[in-house]
Order: structure tokens, then C-alpha cells, then sequence
């Protein structure tokens, strides 16, 4: 066991104590909820400088959203999310909190999480669009997105995009250290539920188009209910990365599909 530079104790590979709901030190509330809103907004603003200057960058070789919009997209939305994992990782390696993030490869029962987990992750999203769908309200699209509808190879690129980079990046701060975070102050159920309020609030960002903002957060918010859960089951960070990937890899294909007329 060893001790974080915050004066708690960590175990190196996995926590143990996991109840449903506790009552944390006043510290330990305190550090939940202003070490969280810190990491998502340190978060946001490195990855928006980087992605900012990744556009530069290629405006100076000539390379701009008018001229080349795939390229111009995906590599700010790579540089994205690796402005979110450097954050991640340096917080940490700052506070020595490996046990907030345990990985490992997925046993038979890690793998039977996943395999149910997307299940329901694709039953219960489209479900709610559905219902939605019956009030005349329909999601938002993100801009990856809106921006494959006049390119649809876009979205085979940000396959590997969302494989390699976007889902390990939200996971690792969402799951791993927003709910951990809250896990270790609250409990698993709060945990579960904070991270996923701000998992669904911080997608409203990325959101363009005439459809409802506010359906595609419940969306969001209902997917990270969903993913924040498989990960307490399997105390696996790699299970819900695995899930995230599977979903949004799934929605590509699908994109890609219709936009080409295959579907």
C-alpha cells in the first residue's frame, strides 16, 4: 500500500472497498468534487489549445477546413482527445492514484461485461431515441458528425480515431478518475451518477445542427449510466473503454453505410 501525495492511501493495482454508498471524510468530499470539475476543465482547455494550434499548424502547410475538411477534422479531433489522456495521465502520475484506474486484460468475465454491456448500451440508446422520437424531438449531431455528411470517408478515418484516442481518453477521465474520484467520497451509486451527469453536460460542447441539444445529453448521460456500471461490475477500466469503442465504431459503420447507399 502506498500513500498519494493528497494524504490518502492507494492500493497500487485495485481497490477493494467498493460500497454502494458512503459518507467520506469532509477532505475526501471536498477532493471528489473540486479535483473533478478541475480535471474536466484542465482537460477541456489543454485539449482546446492543442486542437487549436494543430490547426494552425496546418494552415500554414496550406491545409485548411475549406481545402482538405477530412484531414483538417481528424487531426484536431485526434490532438483532442490526447490534450484529454496527457492530462489524465499527468494527474495521475501527480497524485500517485494508479488504484483509481485499474487495467488489466479482460478475463472470460470481463469479456462476457463487454459483450453485454454493448447489448444493452445499443438496446437502451436507441430505445430512448425512439421515445424521443414520439415527441417530435430528435439529437443534436456532433461535429464529427456533420461534418462526414458531405464526406462519408471521414467516418471510416475516425474509426481508429475513436478506437485508439477518443474512447480511451473519455473513459480514462470519466470512469476512471471523475467517478473514482466520487466513488472513493460517496460511494459506488453516486459515483456512477455524478460522472455520468457530467459525462452527458460536457457533450452539449460538441453539439451542432438543428436537433435538440438537450436529447442527445440525456443520450449521453444515459450511456455513461450504462458504461460508469459495466466498469464497477468488472473493476476493469478496459471494459467500458471496450463498450465506448464498440458503440461508436458501430455508429460509423452505420454512417458510413447509409451516407454511401449501401443501407
Amino acid at each position: 500500500m502506498t500513500t498519494d501525495p493528497s494524504g490518502e492511501s492507494a492500493v497500487v493495482d485495485a481497490e477493494t472497498d467498493r460500497p454502494l454508498y458512503r459518507f467520506g471524510s469532509p477532505e475526501e468530499r471536498t477532493r471528489a468534487i473540486t479535483h473533478s470539475l478541475l480535471l474536466v476543465a484542465g482537460a477541456f482547455l489543454v485539449a482546446g489549445l492543442l486542437g487549436a494550434a494543430a490547426v494552425d499548424v496546418l494552415g500554414l502547410l496550406g491545409l485548411t477546413e475549406e481545402s482538405e475538411p477530412v484531414a483538417v477534422t481528424l487531426a484536431s479531433t485526434s490532438v483532442h482527445f490526447g490534450g484529454f489522456l496527457l492530462v489524465c495521465v499527468g494527474y495521475v502520475a501527480w497524485q500517485d492514484c494508479r488504484s483509481l484506474v485499474p487495467a488489466s486484460l479482460p478475463s472470460v468475465r470481463s469479456l462476457a461485461v463487454i459483450a453485454v454491456g454493448f447489448v444493452v448500451l445499443l438496446g437502451s440508446l436507441n430505445a430512448l431515441e425512439v421515445l424521443f422520437a414520439q415527441f417530435g424531438l430528435e439529437p443534436a449531431d456532433n461535429v464529427a458528425i456533420e461534418a462526414g455528411r458531405d464526406n462519408p470517408r471521414l467516418y471510416l478515418y475516425m474509426i481508429p480515431v475513436v478506437i485508439l484516442l477518443n474512447s480511451p481518453a473519455e473513459e480514462l477521465l470519466f470512469r476512471g478518475l471523475v467517478q473514482g474520484r466520487f466513488r472513493r467520497a460517496y460511494g459506488v451509486v453516486p459515483g456512477i451518477l455524478a460522472a455520468s451527469a457530467v459525462f452527458g453536460a460536457i457533450h452539449y460542447v460538441a453539439l451542432v445542427g438543428s436537433g435538440s441539444q438537450l436529447v442527445y445529453v440525456a443520450i449521453a448521460a444515459a450511456a455513461g449510466l450504462i458504461l460508469g456500471a459495466a466498469y464497477e461490475i468488472a473493476g476493469n477500466l478496459l471494459v467500458p473503454i471496450a463498450i465506448h469503442a464498440l458503440w461508436n465504431v458501430a455508429i460509423y459503420f452505420l454512417l458510413y453505410a447509409e451516407a454511401t447507399g449501401v443501407l
